[in-house]
């Protein structure tokens, strides 16, 4: 009897048997193509990142870059998945068949991509500019205030250049914004353009470093004034000055550019040179030279280093002037007051002229 049971239960065809292992095969090959695709990515991604891990690229533009490796291989394998089911599907879908109507999707799919890409790419390389930015001039003297205020300028302008690229993604016309842009930057200009050339100046001045803040300049034109002074500070506008004297004075950053500056303090040393005037009955060359390289060499504020001498430069009736050249260490500069009193103190008769420095 159960043998006539079983026999009755209709057994499958070949046909339904081959369906089935097409199944369980297809079923195989997507998982199959899916993980491989995941772990592909992964894979790639931590490559990515450990590789640009001690680079200068900020860390929001390294994720950005990692989660698109992870995500490229991962399309590519859903689509190869949807292939192993039904490759006329796929091949249909891409070629722009009516039945689908895939234009308006893959046109809207697209611009969407581009706009998350510029987007994440131009915030990631905006915080990388200010972030190097910030670690580059923090080995410079400039002062905190302008490598944020530099920093911040450059991270403005590369996210105003993503907007722009992003508006131009969705084809939204950037004419009439550029033309208000544009009179808004003219009338700006001409109002203000006495700042503006001195904004601009003190960019150049901080670029070109002819002198960083702590040096002592002296800033001259002709038929001016000149100043002299230890930078304190520079400014959007100005330059700060501390005068020997005490007093602060802020020089328009156009002044300085326009003229030439002395950078008193660039090297370590400075040459001093003071005329001295006696009696020509009162000056034996080698014996009077020989005592003031004597009092020079005895002085620590005096470098070995050129050699000071003694040099002749006038006659003037019964008087002889002659110079004494020596160098000093830039940071002391005050200390030739103390020379000036030993020349005293050893030439009582003796007429002392400070040249340099002024």
């Amino acid at each position: 009897m159960l043998r006539l049971m079983l026999a009755a239960i209709p057994s499958k065809t070949p046909i339904q048997t081959l369906f089935s292992t097409n199944i369980a095969l297809n079923t195989g090959l997507s998982a199959l193509m899916i993980v491989a695709a995941i772990v592909l990515g992964l894979l790639l991604r931590r490559l990515l990142i450990r590789h640009l891990a001690g680079s200068v690229l900020d860390n929001w533009i390294t994720q950005t870059l990692g989660t698109l490796v992870v995500i490229i291989p991962t399309v590519l394998g859903l689509i190869g998945a949807l292939a192993t089911w039904n490759v006329q599907l796929v091949l249909r879908f891409f070629g722009g068949s009516k039945a689908f109507n895939p234009d308006n999707l893959l046109s809207l799919s697209s611009t969407v991509i581009q706009t998350l890409l510029i987007a994440a790419l131009g915030y990631g390389i905006a915080r990388t500019i200010r972030a190097w930015t910030l670690r580059g001039l923090s080995n410079t003297r400039m002062d905190i205030n302008m490598r944020t205020f530099i920093a911040r300028l450059l991270y403005f302008i590369v996210v105003s250049v993503t907007v722009v690229s992003i508006l131009l993604v969705w084809q939204v016309p950037v004419g009439i914004p550029i033309a208000v842009l544009g009179t808004f930057t003219v009338t700006l200009t001409v109002a203000l353009q006495d700042v503006l050339r001195n904004l601009i100046a003190g960019f150049y001045i901080l670029i070109e470093r002819p002198f960083f803040i702590g040096d002592q300049i002296c800033v001259t034109a002709p038929g001016m004034l000149k100043y002299v002074g230890k930078v304190e500070d520079i400014q959007l506008r100005a330059t700060i000055l501390r005068m020997p004297s005490g007093e602060e004075i802020s020089v328009p950053n156009i002044f300085i550019f326009s003229n030439p500056v002395f950078n008193n303090t660039h090297y370590g040393e400075r040459r001093s040179i003071l005329e001295i005037g006696l009696q020509a009955d009162s000056f034996t060359r080698e014996e009077t030279s020989s005592k003031l390289l004597t009092l020079l060499k005895g002085r620590r504020e005096v470098e070995n280093k050129p050699e000071p001498a003694v040099m002749v430069s006038r006659y003037i009736e019964n008087k002889i002037y002659f110079q004494l050249r020596f160098w000093v260490k830039s940071g002391q500069i005050i200390d030739i007051s103390d020379v000036i009193f030993e020349i005293h103190a050893l030439l009582p008769s003796a007429d002392i002229t400070v040249i340099e420095p002024i």
